[in-house]
């Protein structure tokens, strides 16, 4: 009687601990997808305080450079702007897919593949590309992102570092 006891505990942790993962990797597939399809969602349910601080500094230095270059006499020049593709690291991704997604504990990992398909704009043919990233998340009262690791460029948290900080050069 022990060992069916003993047994049936056993299979009982493992199930539940199966069922944790599934759960998160739910959640996660979902705060990915809400990133991609720009999807209304709070920023503070979708991003790690680390980024969303980031993200939020970037934007009021963008701003204040394009009142920087308003009040400039070339008032038609293009100031610094937080383009969308920063969180794929490709112009006009039109598909994405989570991969595989690994989670350990409060931090996890997700492999995504971006497409684009091809292109003829003004008589050139742009070829379709595809991209894959990790992007990394914590779990902080909820699945955040924290970053996103493209295969050829910097990190995320580092491409809105830079821009922060090059951008308040020219303030």
């Amino acid at each position: 009687m022990r060992k069916l006891f003993f047994c049936l505990s056993i299979l009982f942790i493992f199930s539940s601990c199966s069922r944790n993962s599934t759960s998160a990797e739910t959640e996660i597939s979902s705060k990915i997808n809400t990133l991609y399809t720009g999807t209304e969602s709070s920023s503070k349910d979708l991003f790690s305080t680390d980024l969303q601080n980031l993200l939020d500094e970037a934007h009021k230095v963008a701003d204040a450079d394009a009142e920087r270059v308003k009040k400039s006499s070339h008032p038609t020049d293009k100031p610094a702007m937080v383009e969308s593709f920063i969180f794929t690291g490709i112009p006009d991704a039109t598909t994405q897919k989570v991969k595989k997604i690994t989670v350990t504990e409060n931090t996890a990992e997700a492999s995504v593949e971006m497409k684009t398909n091809e292109e003829k704009i003004e008589g050139k043919t742009y070829p379709a590309t595809v991209a894959e990233s990790t992007i990394k998340l914590i779990n902080d009262k909820g699945w955040k992102i924290d970053n996103i690791i493209f295969t050829e460029q910097p990190t995320l948290q580092d491409q809105l570092k830079d821009f922060i900080s090059e951008t308040k050069k020219g303030l």
